[in-house]
């Protein structure tokens, strides 16, 4: 479960997906009111990758299942990065899919960054690749401003 929202002050977020719907991805920022509110944000996700092995969306019919934290090499910038992965079983609608994604999310100070990316089978490698890239590039955005 993520920090509440009352306590931000601002949450942006931005979804993608590649012209033949093989890939799709998002980006969230949220500058929280101080850099605690962003700390525990981390400490709550990576609390819940320990005891929630598959999840279910409570909007839609979305089903996820082998989800698990992944360790990852340091990424430059950030106090505190969580890595998540696992396999999206059916869609929003119910159907069946065999998509395998990663979500990193980073804090600094209190900026909470979250970058995910989803791709059909023998992906993760490039999917990390790929959020680590987006993470970096998005703090080294909001450092330059």
């Amino acid at each position: 479960m993520a920090e509440s929202l009352t306590d931000a002050l601002a949450n942006q977020w931005r979804n993608v997906k590649d012209p033949d719907n093989t890939a799709f991805a998002s980006s969230t920022l949220t500058v929280y009111k101080a850099a605690d509110f962003a700390k525990r944000d981390i400490a709550r996700q990576r609390d819940a990758l320990r005891r929630c092995p598959s999840k279910s969306e409570t909007n839609d019919k979305r089903q996820w299942d082998n989800v698990h934290e992944v360790k990852i090499p340091a990424l430059k910038g950030f106090d505190d990065v969580v890595a998540e992965e696992g396999h999206l079983s059916t869609d929003e609608k119910g159907q069946k899919l065999d998509a395998y994604y990663v979500s990193l999310t980073g804090s600094r100070g209190q900026y909470v960054l979250n970058s995910a990316i989803s791709r059909g089978p023998d992906t993760q490698e490039q999917n990390r690749t790929d959020a680590a890239n987006a993470l970096s590039l998005m703090l080294s955005r909001l450092a330059s401003r």
